[in-house]
């Protein structure tokens, strides 16, 4: 019974494993690669573009870092994204970042009833 276990996980491996392709992949060019040594306080800084539009570029130090990338989508739209990363958590900033539906009156009506009720409980448990 062992045996036809092994044999079976043997074929399964055997037909599992990635397929060649025959496709040839064409390397990207960098071309623009510049990087600021670190320096003793940690602070570095980069900026990267590719021949295929890619671009890329950093400044940081120990506690925070800011940055912008952008490439173009397949059908032809621009992404930009610029971003800050630090105590304060990571902040992007682009046009094509999901936002939230805005709230209509009712939600804020109700918004403000649930903050009325947990304000008369704190004041009642005291």
């Amino acid at each position: 019974m062992s045996i036809i276990f092994l044999v079976a996980c043997c074929i399964c491996m055997v037909t599992a494993r990635p397929q060649q392709s025959n496709a040839a992949v064409t390397p990207v060019p960098i071309l623009v690669d510049e990087r600021l040594p670190i320096d003793p306080q940690g602070g570095y800084g980069f900026r990267i573009e590719a021949g295929n539009g890619i671009k890329w570029q950093e400044i940081g130090a120990v506690a925070s870092k800011s940055g912008q990338y952008t490439f173009t989508h397949p059908d032809g739209t621009p992404h930009i994204l610029s971003y800050t990363a630090g105590v304060g958590g990571f902040h992007p900033v682009s046009d094509l970042l999901p936002t939230p539906h805005p709230l209509e009156p009712w939600h804020i009506e109700q918004i403000r009833f649930a903050e009325s009720q947990r304000a008369a409980a704190a004041t009642t448990q005291v």
